[in-house]
């Protein structure tokens, strides 16, 4: 499953900016106390919660905004208040016994009475959450506001341009072609004449595209003026005239010009010279300067910025003016190629990843030992390959030395935040220097509380006093919260109301995979185009989607968290969370990528009771016994230690069986023994283990005189049904040289047509150190520190729930609320939480017990008496919660499968202990 990550890794968008939108004025004065009439005997109900009121259009010279070439700029306040007017009021039905309860019967209005301008469809006699201002909205001068990654500017530019930053960044020798009123619609150039693929070309990039649509790009241009189109993945081709070759030069001249006075003297007017150079643009947003003057002084640097607000520009200035290379270390290889494709032209980046061919890889390699890349992506999987750290590890004076490291989506290094990898673990201060030769660091991120930062700037060792950090959530991003009975039915009035009805592009958030099919299929049944996105999904099917969606032939996007990684499509005009996210940073990322170009945004949450149940039993999904820790230790300590130099292997499928354990739970327990204070073993890059192997040219034993490798098969291997089947590891170790070793000498006799051979089996490769002197302290040291996690998880969800239920319940005091309480509500909610502020109210929704609990896991245990079963095994199944030993395609059937999915998981779990401590001993002779 793809991780989630949040990320300003700029996508270009290829659309035309969102129609100017009126700011918010400042929030009137409130209004007198009013009576609020009791509801206690309405009618039970299941109406909606959502209840949308009619916008009556207004004469007001207020409500009518000129037409104007090119916008001016938007004076934000510190908190602006509504201008397009919310429709609907947020409310919960009367059957629902909750502190936030309220019961509103709906006024259904006579047929006809809607035409297709209006944009609700109900009215209700008392508003709950009014989204109207009390007055008219004055129309204020916009500023100009910056793309992603940029920066004020005095001119834009709606094209998507290869390799740059932004998607309004200019190109000031370029002059667009005159358009047609044609409306938003992609020219394809059908002759092929002057028509080149400028995004996809070599000459910008290392990673080789290969793909049947860039193959096109090779063809030659005759003509005395370059010209370039641009071009979506899948040739859609719009033409631009690019600048004449004598103009090529001077540009040129120009960033090499100010990339000299930077390196002679970096000055903020020296710095925004280049930025002009390159980008076009003449300020710098807020922190980038700081961050971009402390790294260019060899200064580690946390940077902590919303998303959307221009990370990656910290990182590409200094490597242009940085002697030697650039690595950023990114966790997703979409990510990557999406950063990879924002690289300004005149930075040359390239990338190594897993799906590359060897010879794509070597290439890369080859153009980074020469000093041809200026920016190497990688993922942090690639410090386990010997031979990529090799190439780094010679002096400075050559021209692949690294100048500077950078940690994307920082947060992943600390297993604090919501989304630790165990493979981020490596990427500590001591390893990178002692590897890499390199002094300076710069980690970025857009979520992280206080625990969090200090646990990366340790790992990193950076200075407290070399942190930047902005405000999480940007003031343009409206905030509103609704708890919903039946959220699809509530999704569909949102979206038909406005402003979500003139929102051009929104994306919906949800969960599960299944659900993005349902209400993709539902949103389409009712006249709006959508499509859903799920990790899956084929990736040429998830890109395909995300392309259509950028070039607005798709107005909304339903997708899970792995939706939104790269992308920067600057009109998102809405974000919808169908469902609770799993913690306010996964919130925050999500918002964070609507309104990217500065307008409002409006991001709506429906949350409910339900999903709330199934997201807690989840956080309990990671979750070890200290038996199975214990058992996992004594499987990886034992096998013969008598030569460290012996490389053991650990089957992920069968162990994750074995010791009801995910794979991604014993990576970070392999890890943890690795980089922990005692280093007990070392981790080698993960293999394909077992062998099946067939002899063609000559006879086994012949070929076995010749070769000793063959020899050691022969001998390690099992005869079954006339193939030869062996552990690679094994065999390695049995003639003494590495398993990677033993796979090429195998390609190499299968390219002589000697043998065929599959691999299967893919294993967690290791060799062992340090034998444990006591099991026990250690089984509970890592027990422990697993536990931590997993109650840091559980409190991030009850954290954001309490957030959803504490805004509607601000709401229901004041009678009269609107959107614009909410969002000032959610922005200090979210504030204290980032500042890591102990008060933080947090609800505590689960029961503690049930009386027909035991009973209930003693009439379990009696009918599966020839399972064996542990405490978390049987709370697991009470929640509904599948494991590797006890999967839900089994565990499912039985009728106590999610029963008390209500009742806190401990709760269970002390339960099922003591009736398994009165089973067994029933049993014991």
């Amino acid at each position: 499953m793809d991780y989630d990550s949040d990320s300003d890794g700029s996508h270009i968008s290829a659309t035309p900016p969102r129609d100017p939108l009126p700011r918010r004025p400042p929030q009137p004065p409130p209004k007198p106390p009013t009576s609020y009439k009791s509801t206690a005997s309405t009618k039970r109900s299941s109406h909606l919660d959502i209840i949308f009121k009619l916008k009556k259009p207004s004469s007001s010279k207020h409500d009518k905004i000129e037409p104007v070439p090119e916008p001016e700029p938007i004076q934000q306040p510190d908190l602006p208040s509504p201008v397009g007017n919310f429709p609907f009021q947020i409310r919960r039905p009367s059957d629902q016994p909750h502190p936030i309860s309220i019961g509103r019967s709906l006024e259904t209005l006579p047929a006809g009475f809607f035409s297709t301008r209006r944009a609700s469809f109900s009215k209700i006699c008392k508003p709950s959450l009014n989204f109207e201002p009390e007055t008219s909205p004055e129309i204020t001068a916009e500023p100009k506001i910056n793309g992603s990654d940029g920066l004020g500017s005095t001119k834009t530019c709606n094209k998507k341009l290869p390799n740059l930053i932004r998607g309004d960044a200019p190109l000031p020798p370029v002059k667009l072609q005159k358009r047609s009123e044609e409306g938003n619609f992609v020219r394809l150039n059908f002759n092929g004449y002057k028509r080149k693929f400028t995004a996809k070309g070599k000459k910008m990039n290392s990673y080789s595209y290969k793909s049947k649509y860039f193959k096109r790009s090779k063809r030659r241009v005759k003509s005395e003026v370059d010209t370039g189109s641009l071009c979506d993945e899948e040739g859609l081709v719009s033409e631009i005239k690019l600048q004449s070759k004598a103009e090529k030069p001077s540009r040129c001249e120009s960033v090499e010009a100010a990339i000299s006075a930077v390196r002679s003297a970096v000055s903020e007017e020296n710095l925004v010279r280049l930025l002009k150079a390159i980008y076009g643009y003449d300020l710098f947003r807020d922190g980038q300067l700081e961050a971009i003057k402390m790294i260019l002084a060899g200064k580690s640097t946390m940077l902590v910025l919303p998303t959307g607000a221009g990370k990656s520009l910290c990182y590409q200035i200094p490597a242009v003016v940085l002697p030697g290379i650039t690595l950023v270390v990114s966790p997703l290889v979409a990510l990557m190629i999406d950063q990879l494709k924002q690289l300004p032209p005149m930075i040359q980046g390239g990338l190594l990843s897993s799906s590359q061919g060897p010879e794509e890889a070597a290439e890369t390699l080859r153009m980074v030992q020469e000093g041809s890349i200026k920016v190497l992506f990688v993922s942090p999987e690639r410090f386990l390959n010997a031979d990529f750290l090799s190439i780094f590890s010679t002096p400075n004076s050559t021209p692949n030395f690294v100048s500077l490291v950078v940690v994307d989506e920082a947060h992943c290094v600390s297993e604090w935040s919501h989304n630790f990898r165990p493979s981020y673990m490596r990427l500590g201060a001591s390893l990178l220097r002692a590897k890499l030769n390199v002094e300076c660091i710069l980690a970025m991120t857009a979520t992280a509380t206080t625990t969090t930062l200090q646990s990366i700037m340790s790992a990193l060792e950076i200075s407290s006093t070399n942190l930047i950090q902005k405000a999480q959530v940007r003031d343009n991003l409206w905030l509103s919260v609704s708890l919903s009975s039946n959220r699809m039915k509530d999704m569909l009035k949102l979206m038909k109301s406005s402003p979500f009805l003139e929102a051009q592009s929104i994306i919906v958030y949800c969960k599960f995979q299944s659900e993005t099919d349902v209400i993709s299929r539902y949103l389409c049944d009712n006249n709006i185009s959508a499509k859903s996105y799920h990790s899956g999904m084929l990736a040429r099917d998830r890109s395909r989607i995300q392309e259509l969606f950028c070039a607005n032939k798709i107005r909304v996007v339903v997708a899970t968290v792995a939706f939104g990684m790269g992308l920067d499509k600057r009109d998102v005009g809405a974000v919808i969370h169908y469902s609770l996210p799993e913690s306010l940073e996964e919130y925050v990322q999500e918002i964070g990528r609507g309104g990217r170009d500065g307008r409002l945004s409006y991001c709506h949450l429906f949350f409910d009771d339900v999903t709330y149940y199934k997201l807690r039993s989840l956080m309990h999904s990671d979750g070890v016994d200290e038996f199975a820790v214990n058992k996992f230790l004594c499987q990886v300590f034992a096998d013969d230690t008598s030569s460290h130099s012996k490389v053991c292997s650990l089957v992920k499928e069968l162990a994750s069986r074995k010791f009801d354990m995910k794979e991604e739970v014993m990576l970070t327990l392999l890890t943890h023994l690795e980089l922990g204070e005692t280093q007990y073993l070392h981790l080698l890059p993960q293999l394909n283990v077992t062998c099946t192997l067939n002899f063609h040219k000559t006879s086994p034993m012949l070929l076995a005189d010749k070769d000793t490798a063959v020899a050691a098969i022969l001998k390690k291997s099992e005869i079954k049904q006339g193939q030869y089947v062996f552990n690679i590891p094994t065999v390695a170790n049995s003639i003494g040289v590495a398993p990677g070793d033993l796979s090429n000498h195998l390609q190499n006799l299968k390219a002589k047509g000697e043998i065929t051979y599959e691999l299967k089996d893919p294993a967690y490769c290791y060799k062992i150190v340090k034998v444990p002197s006591d099991f026990c302290s250690l089984t509970e040291l890592l027990t422990r520190w697993l536990l931590d996690i997993e109650n840091c998880k559980v409190w991030k969800l009850d954290a954001m729930y309490s957030s959803a239920v504490f805004a509607v319940d601000t709401c229901e005091k004041t009678h009269d609320c609107n959107v614009a309480q909410q969002t000032t509500y959610l922005q200090e909610r979210i504030s204290d939480y980032f500042r890591g502020d102990n008060n933080l109210d947090v609800l505590d929704k689960m029961g503690q017990n049930s009386p027909f609990l035991r009973a209930d896991i003693k009439v379990f245990l009696q009918s599966n008496s020839n399972v064996k079963f542990t405490p978390r095994a049987i709370a697991r199944i009470m929640h509904g919660i599948g494991s590797p030993a006890y999967p839900s395609s089994i565990w499912s059937r039985t009728h106590f499968w999610g029963r008390y999915i209500q009742i806190d998981f401990k709760a269970v779990m002390n339960a099922a202990k003591a009736e398994l401590m009165n089973f067994v001993g029933k049993d014991a002779p």
